[in-house]
């Protein structure tokens, strides 16, 4: 949902959140991290695909979806699954991305 479609009062009751709050939304297959630097949290999203990768098999392939425009942990996760030798045969990642066409959103 694009955010500037919300409701005024949801913005601002999201813009209040501390980082305690947002902690304290992690629940079972969601987690909540917070990382000290830019790094690190680049290194746990390359950490993430590569470990849903590594578990890929044919009858069982495994996905991720991520960011397609050029960032850090985009290099990383090349670096890695070249340095690890990761076959990727069963693997897959699909881009989030918004596509604009003559002005307005793509459908």
């Amino acid at each position: 949902m694009d955010y500037t479609t919300l409701d005024r009062k949801i913005l601002d009751a999201a813009a209040r959140l501390r980082a305690e709050d947002l902690l304290k939304l992690s629940r079972k297959g969601f987690a909540v991290r917070f990382y000290d630097t830019l790094e690190d949290f680049y290194l746990a999203e390359a950490l993430e695909y590569i470990t849903a990768w590594r578990q890929a098999t044919a009858k069982r392939p495994a996905g991720v979806c991520g960011p397609i425009r050029s960032h850090r942990a985009a290099s990383v996760v090349a670096r890695l699954v070249n340095e690890l030798e990761l076959n990727l045969k069963h693997c897959h990642f699909w881009g989030m991305d918004e596509w604009v066409v003559n002005g307005k959103e793509a459908g």
